[in-house]
This record gives structure tokens, C-alpha cells and sequence, in this order.
């Protein structure tokens, strides 16, 4: 088994929260809309069995609430595999708002990608998706992160991945992070889709998540916003990295 990914949440995940229909229904509705775009492609989706609203949890005080959920894609469409293997995918989202707005104030999506050969499950990517309010030093706002950790083994079972993983000798020491756009949960299925899915499957499912891209909550943007109205002092990054005090 590879390493697992330590907890980075901070936050009780027990106690669920009410989110406004706004909130939830925006969830539901891409959410189904990807599950109806799976399953018309005669593909594979698993997820939790718990109610969508139960996914909204505390977060570390009355001013914030966080969305948890993972998926398990299997036999992804993948040209360049053999005919004796296959690709999964397995995501876990954690997502963090502020309350009452319901802004979204941290963003983390984790994608673990397994060539699968008789049984057996081998990682051959990892990677996270960030985002956090106000930015971070040395942090492009939004980012992705190449790695070798694993999804934590009881979010890959609660999203229905019950294969064994085999040890991997790969082990990534450079923690690179790359400028992304807004690469929240939406974003990431968005993308898995269009690379995956084909051309005519991906422009469906596109038409019909479109009048909800305006529901999802979007990211706080004020930081975003002062950094682009910063002078530029990244060398042409700067809508890529916070203006930070005595940067």
C-alpha cells in the first residue's frame, strides 16, 4: 500500500450542517447531471450511499461549513492501456465556505488515477487541486500539485474502490505546484469528462450542466481582485500569486 495522504481538514466531519436549498440543490443538480452523463455513456460511477445534504459538515466554527465527497470512476475511457488493463479514478473533494454567505473560502480536490491488471490496483498518478482564501506565500492561488500519496484508504472504500493497491517503488520529492484556473470539484469533473468522455458525451453533458455554473458558490475573490490590481512585481504572475505584506 502507498503512502496515504495525512488529513489537512482540521475539522470534526460528524456533525452535519444544513446547507441553503441554494447550496445544496446546485450540488444535487450537477451532481446528477454528471451521474446521468455516466450512466448514458454505459460507464461505471460509485459514490457514497448517504444523502447528498449529509455531505455538509462543520468545519471548525459557527462561520464555516465544508462539503466532503469522494467517487470511484471505473474502467475509465484510456487509449493507451492494453487491452488487460484498465484505469480507474478516484476523487475526494473537501470544499470550505463561509457562512452565512456560503462563499468558498478553500478548496481541495485529491484525483488518484490506478492501472488495474488482473485484480490488482497500481497508482500511477496523484494529484490535488488547491485553493485557499487570501492565497499563500509562495502559493499560486489556485494550483495543482503532482504527487505519490494515496487517498486515505477509508474514503477510497466509502467511494466504493475495494481493490488492493500494490506497493509502489515511486516516490515524488519535488513538490512542485503549477497555476491553474479555478480548479474546484465542478471544474475537476468538468475536465475529467472532456478528456475522457469524447467529444459528443462532453458537449452534452456541458450544455446540460450550463445553466447551474452560475449556482455552484464561487471562491472568495477579493484577494484575488487586490492582487490583480497590484502592481506587477512576479514577473507577469500576479494573477497567479497573492501581493503578500513585504513581498
Amino acid at each position: 500500500m502507498g503512502r496515504g495522504l495525512v488529513p489537512e481538514d482540521g475539522f470534526m466531519t460528524s456533525q452535519t450542517v444544513l446547507p441553503p436549498n441554494s447550496v445544496r440543490s446546485a450540488y444535487e443538480d450537477f451532481l446528477e447531471a454528471f451521474r446521468t452523463a455516466i450512466e448514458g455513456a454505459n460507464l461505471n460511477l460509485s459514490y457514497p450511499e448517504r444523502p447528498l445534504k449529509s455531505s455538509f459538515v462543520e468545519a471548525g466554527g459557527n462561520d464555516r461549513a465544508a462539503f466532503i465527497w469522494s467517487f470511484y470512476l471505473k474502467d475509465w475511457p484510456c487509449k493507451r492501456l492494453a487491452k488487460n488493463q484498465r484505469l480507474d479514478v478516484v476523487v475526494k473533494a473537501m470544499e470550505t465556505f463561509i457562512r452565512p454567505s456560503w462563499v468558498l473560502s478553500k478548496s481541495t480536490v485529491y484525483v488518484n488515477y490506478f492501472v488495474v491488471s488482473d485484480s490488482a490496483a497500481k497508482l500511477v498518478q496523484s494529484l490535488h487541486y488547491d485553493f485557499v482564501e487570501g492565497g499563500q506565500h509562495d502559493h499560486p492561488f489556485f494550483h495543482v500539485q503532482l504527487t505519490d500519496e494515496l487517498i486515505p484508504q477509508e474514503d477510497l472504500q466509502n467511494a466504493g474502490f475495494d481493490l488492493s493497491v500494490a506497493a509502489s517503488g515511486n516516490e515524488c520529492w519535488v513538490t512542485t505546484r503549477i497555476p491553474t484556473p479555478d480548479m474546484t470539484l465542478a471544474s475537476v469533473i468538468y475536465c475529467l469528462m472532456a478528456d475522457h468522455l469524447g467529444s459528443s458525451g462532453f458537449s452534452e453533458f456541458a450544455e446540460n450542466v450550463e445553466s447551474i455554473q452560475n449556482r455552484i458558490p464561487a471562491p472568495s475573490f477579493e484577494p484575488i481582485k487586490k492582487s490583480l490590481d497590484a502592481s506587477a512585481a512576479h514577473f507577469k504572475s500576479s494573477h497567479w500569486f497573492s501581493h503578500m505584506d513585504g513581498v
